[in-house]
């Protein structure tokens, strides 16, 4: 199999060998995709044409029948730009959810473009934790595992704003009586996720609670090393 010209975008890579490394990208039309980057950690003299950064478009070529491709080209679209800060942070997380959640060759083009949209408001000021949450909510759906967030999943009923709820992975919200443990959500405040309204900060740490349990059962509860590292940087900026 041999693909050229396949826009896509870097999301992790590692050694292999002395001057090689192993890369995983994500791409419009073929999903993930491993290839090993041959002489891609040797110097050279143009070493510019051989650089791979996370976070901008690529074009890419590649060979091979097997599943690790041989990586043949890849040629920057536009000029390179660095993640810093908290932006590298919120960047990292996605890379590895996708890395972790989408399948290999599991393509989706509506999917790339939101993507490549998230990426570039990366770039821009300033950031606002919804955008994670929202792009969270985006990647369940496409992966088949929607948030249901307007009503309860035993009765179907919409929810009720005074109401308190258990968010259960798989089967959805819950009813409970009263309010019993700090992961009872408020009706109205999951209804205002649904509803894309951010104003409240309660509806921010609802959203937080509902997508952290969503995302830690599809990954088996796998720790995320995106998540350790954001720890460490905001403990790092309190000295």
């Amino acid at each position: 199999m041999r693909c050229e010209d396949e826009k896509g975008f870097l999301l992790h890579a590692r050694p292999y060998g002395e001057t090689s490394l192993i890369v995983d990208l994500y791409t419009k039309f073929f999903g993930r995709v491993t290839c090993v980057a041959k002489g891609y950690r040797r110097p050279r003299k143009r070493a510019v044409n051989r650089l791979l950064i996370p976070y901008v478009e690529y074009s890419f070529s590649w060979s091979g029948r097997s599943d690790l491709k041989t990586l043949t080209g890849a040629e920057i679209l536009g000029c390179p730009e660095f993640l810093r800060e908290e932006s590298l942070y919120f960047g990292l997380y996605a890379n590895e959810l996708i890395y972790r959640l989408i399948l290999e060759q599991d393509s989706s083009e509506s999917f790339y473009e939101y993507y490549k949209e998230f990426v570039n408001s990366l770039f821009r000021r300033p950031l606002c934790e919804p955008l994670l949450r929202k792009f969270e909510i985006v990647l369940l759906s496409e992966l088949g595992y929607g948030l249901v967030l307007d009503s309860e999943a035993e009765s179907g009923n919409q929810l009720e704003l005074d109401e308190y709820y258990l968010y259960v992975p798989q089967f959805g919200l819950k009813k409970v009586s009263k309010k019993n443990t700090k992961s009872c959500l408020k009706g109205r405040h999951v209804l205002a996720i649904a509803n894309d309204d951010w104003s409240n900060p309660e509806v921010k740490k609802a959203a937080r609670l509902i997508l952290r349990s969503a995302i830690d059962f599809y990954l088996d509860a796998k720790p995320l090393h995106s998540r350790k590292l954001y720890r460490d940087f905001k403990i790092a900026r309190l000295h």
